[in-house]
């Protein structure tokens, strides 16, 4: 009977140190049970505005880090100084890659006295910006175009009336660009979260570059015309 007792025990024993290890594992962040990076509204990138929506859009599109580091990047005057170069970029990494950018820079949309974008340049930026055939674009309302495909989500906002800067009407394009591999976000839901990065960090550029033109973003109230002399 001893002999047995002690078959049972051992087995016991092994059981209940393997658990406490997973227990520690688990409590300390180890493989596999790594624990989450937190993100909070203080440590996101400026240029990503400032929506309600942002920091759970990231929680909901990022892939799991025990960390993420933010850099923001932005560059370039307001249609005030009549220059173009105005551009922002967001680019969040985990512990070693890049996670995911979001890119705002100034183009030019049309030539001559109308504010409405050149609907060929539309289209040539729509294919670009999100990097597919335009048969594989899914359209959103936003802006003058909002398209979406695989794992980027792209804006094209009015900004610049003529006269503003040499040259015509001016848009500011918005490409945010979840990077790596992985579920497709239509898949696994998360391509709206895309989405409304790209809408804050589109209404963010619109203020700072202070536009004149309505922005046509979804929820807005800077819809407002040109200014006039």
């Amino acid at each position: 009977m001893v002999a047995a007792s002690k078959k049972i025990v051992t087995p016991l024993a092994s059981l209940l140190a393997v658990t406490s290890a997973a227990v520690a594992a688990y409590a300390f962040g180890l493989p596999p049970f790594e624990r989450r990076g937190d993100i909070g509204a203080s440590d996101v990138c400026a240029s990503l505005g400032s929506s309600p929506r942002v920091v759970p859009a990231l929680r909901g599109s990022l892939p799991s880090e025990p960390e993420y580091h933010f850099d923001d990047r932005l560059s370039g005057r307001d249609i005030t100084s009549q220059s173009s170069d105005y551009t922002a970029d967001c680019l969040i990494w985990g512990e070693e890659n890049l996670l995911l950018s979001a890119r705002t820079e100034m183009m030019l949309t049309s030539t001559g006295a109308s504010t409405q974008a050149d609907p060929s340049e539309v289209r040539s930026w729509a294919t670009a910006a999100v990097d597919v055939p335009e048969s594989r674009l899914a359209s959103f309302d936003a802006g003058t175009e909002g398209v979406t495909a695989a794992r980027k989500a792209a804006i094209l906002v009015p900004c610049a009336s003529p006269g503003n800067i040499p040259g015509g009407t001016y848009s500011l394009s918005v490409v945010v660009d979840l990077r790596g591999h992985g579920e497709d976000p239509s898949e696994n839901g998360s391509r709206q979260n895309l989405i409304d990065l790209a809408v804050s960090a589109a209404r963010f550029s619109h203020a700072k570059a202070k536009c004149d033109l309505p922005s046509g973003l979804p929820g807005g109230d800077d819809r407002r015309g040109p200014a006039t002399s």
